[in-house]
């Protein structure tokens, strides 16, 4: 997950749990609606003095929502980390069953051979 997803994915859950739509915290923050929107969408990334307009908004402090973003982030990026190895051992076990098949093949090509 990018950057800009994480933070608008953290935006939106402080949002909904300050109970507020796109319109009131647009309004709270002194911004316009389809802004949040696109904050939200990890379209755009805030400037610093407009994440403290937000968390200000969200009464919260900016690191409160910069922590959250970082946790999200490492935790997104373990899964990430994981996946990869799994597909790795598929892979090789494929090949492997392969190889097997290609030396099983030429044995019996020389039984047929010798006989």
């Amino acid at each position: 997950m990018e950057l800009a997803e994480v933070f608008g994915a953290v935006l939106r859950e402080h949002r909904l749990r300050a109970e507020l739509t796109q319109e009131q915290f647009a309004f709270e923050a002194d911004i316009r609606r389809n802004y949040v929107s696109m904050l939200e969408l990890g379209q755009h990334q805030p400037t610093l003095t407009m994440l403290f307009a937000l968390a200000a908004a969200l009464k919260c402090s900016p690191s409160e929502l910069l922590a959250e973003v970082e946790r999200k982030l490492r935790k997104s990026r373990r899964s990430t980390n994981k996946a990869p190895n799994a597909v790795k051992r598929r892979v090789t076990t494929a090949t492997d069953h392969s190889r097997d098949s290609e030396s099983t093949d030429r044995s019996h090509r020389r039984s047929r051979r010798s006989t």
